[in-house]
């Protein structure tokens, strides 16, 4: 589940905030929990699959603490629906190694969902981001649950992943953009009035809500002239258009970025103050997991990141953009958004939904301009075979390179196929230091003739170099618990978090629970209540 605020809607694996899709849900059909069945969840010889916890409603991600206990995020009712009076607040639930509730925390404090909690054995501390509002900590079941990130920023992408490595906290802050604009005919959250952000950092272009870039930029002048009139510039908020050469200054913190903070720079408030903040790695759009590698191996200092990619939809439309897993080897690395997506930029055929045979009338992006003049593709001097006639492929936003070059993700996944929580395995599971992601599986309707489903996902990284990647845990069919047949049912339904033991022996995994989908409605999706689970997957060396 990618993370969400107040009313929000779960699109294409991102959770968006929006207000406007309140309506009439009378006609949904009320679903009935099945209940969980190991036995029906597939993994290698040598595994036995159990149940920690299950009956949760929207359980998002969880992490282990020094003690051995399992904290779960549990996200609240985002979407309505028929158990919408079943969903509990926003909060975090605490279970011993035996599956026993312990503690409740943050009833009635948090106001939006979080993201994915982490522990940080260095100091002992929880971290709890809270989803498009700040980020807490806790010391311990005893301790006291205090704010020490603030003044985050609005937008489809907000504050995500979260770790700690040698001294530093680190966290994900996503892209408020789909792809580079704060374009008002993607979503409504364009024009929200003194974003917190842009008020703790002014640039002189306006308060609501738009992309800050890691650093300067030297504009292209790329624009979107949107439904409503308005030109707009990438960078820019809803309604400022951008000029050729224009240059955009670095914020800190920026978006689509790991930032970290030194443990020891809070200040008398105890808040991690912005300007105390530097880049880590820059260049994503919405990422999730981010996990440095197992002390002692080769991973140590490499960061694994997982990153949700660009929808095809607003005006500057990038198709086929990826699912992708990073590793950050060393600071000031950068992943390329909003020019590069994945391994290739988009003005890469691949990225462009239409094909440009040389009419002005016809040219792909009719609401895009540089500067004030519409943009027009240039076709090639070359020509060639009839399927490679005209050009495709969508234009850059950033006229200088980053002049240090760039990262490409060591996997690319499916469309609108997510890849949520992500967890190195230890010692003491049968495979050490590969990765484990969570593949919550697609919402909106697959993109792909074969669609990937939700499972758990292991990557193996070889050696001199490449990867091998094989789902670890899977229903018997393809696709979530609901959709099995009945003999069959009792599975995983949306796997959306991976997190090991102390002594690395168990993985849990954190399974949202059954979304029913009805485009029909005019909230479409319909989480349903009591049927997350925290499933356990232990090796048994047999």
């Amino acid at each position: 589940m990618r993370r969400a605020i107040a009313i929000a809607i779960w699109l294409a694996g991102c959770l968006f905030a929006v207000s406007t899709f309140a309506g009439d849900l009378t006609q949904w059909i009320k679903q009935t929990p099945v209940p969980p069945d190991p036995s029906k969840v597939v993994v290698p010889p040598g595994y036995k699959v159990g149940i920690l916890v299950a009956g949760l409603s929207t359980p998002s991600s969880a992490a282990v603490d020094g003690d051995g206990n399992i904290w779960v995020a549990i996200s609240g009712n985002l979407f309505g629906g028929p158990d919408a009076d079943l969903m509990p607040k926003p909060h975090v639930e605490v279970y011993d190694r035996t599956g026993k509730l312990v503690k409740k925390i943050g009833e009635g404090v948090f106001k939006t969902v979080m993201n994915e909690i982490a522990y940080c054995p260095e100091n002992g501390v929880m971290y709890i981001p809270e989803y498009g509002e700040r980020i807490w900590e806790m010391k311990g079941l005893s301790g006291e649950l205090k704010v020490i990130i603030k003044d985050l920023h609005n937008g489809d992408h907000r504050n995500a992943g979260i770790t700690c490595h040698d001294g530093y906290l680190y966290f994900a802050l996503g892209q408020p953009s789909n792809e580079g604009f704060a374009d008002p005919d993607n979503l409504g959250w364009t024009d929200i009035p003194n974003d917190p952000f842009w008020l703790a950092h002014p640039d002189g272009l306006g308060n609501t809500p738009h992309d800050a870039p890691c650093r300067d930029i030297v504009h292209t002048g790329l624009n979107v002239k949107t439904s409503d009139g308005r030109m707009t510039g990438a960078y820019m908020p809803a309604g400022v258009a951008a000029k050729p050469g224009q240059i955009v200054k670095a914020t800190v913190p920026c978006h689509g970025s790991i930032m970290r903070v030194k443990f020891g720079d809070k200040g008398a408030d105890g808040i991690y103050a912005h300007d105390k903040m530097e880049v880590y790695a820059m260049g994503f759009r919405n990422q999730s997991g981010v996990e440095f590698g197992p002390k002692g191996s080769r991973f140590e200092n490499a960061l694994a990141v997982s990153d949700n990619g660009m929808n095809d939809l607003g005006n500057r439309r990038i198709a086929n953009g990826a699912e992708k897993l990073w590793l950050v080897t060393e600071k000031g690395q950068d992943a390329g958004f909003p020019d590069k997506e994945g391994m290739n930029f988009v003005t890469n055929k691949r990225f462009g939904w239409k094909a440009y045979t040389g009419s002005v009338v016809d040219r792909p992006h009719p609401q895009l301009y540089i500067g004030d003049k519409p943009y027009v593709p240039k076709n090639s001097p070359y020509t060639g075979n009839v399927h490679n006639s005209g050009v495709r492929g969508v234009p850059l936003a950033v006229a200088n390179k980053n002049p240090d070059g760039y990262i490409n993700p060591v996997l690319e996944w499916d469309t609108n196929s997510p890849m949520d929580g992500i967890a190195w395995s230890k010692k003491g599971f049968g495979y050490d230091n590969n990765l484990f992601a969570s593949v919550y599986g697609f919402l909106t309707g697959p993109d792909s003739l074969e669609p990937t489903w939700p499972y758990v996902l292991r990557v193996e990284f070889l050696n001199p170099s490449g990867i091998k990647w094989t789902p670890f845990a899977h229903n018997i069919e393809p696709g979530g618990n609901a959709y099995q047949k009945p003999e069959n049912q009792g599975g995983m339904e949306r796997p959306n978090d991976v997190v090991f033991s102390n002594d690395g022996k168990t993985m849990y995994i954190v399974d949202y629970g059954y979304v029913h989908m009805d485009f029909n409605q005019s909230m479409p999706f319909y989480p349903v209540a009591k049927t997350g689970v925290i499933w356990t997957v232990t090796y048994t060396g047999n």
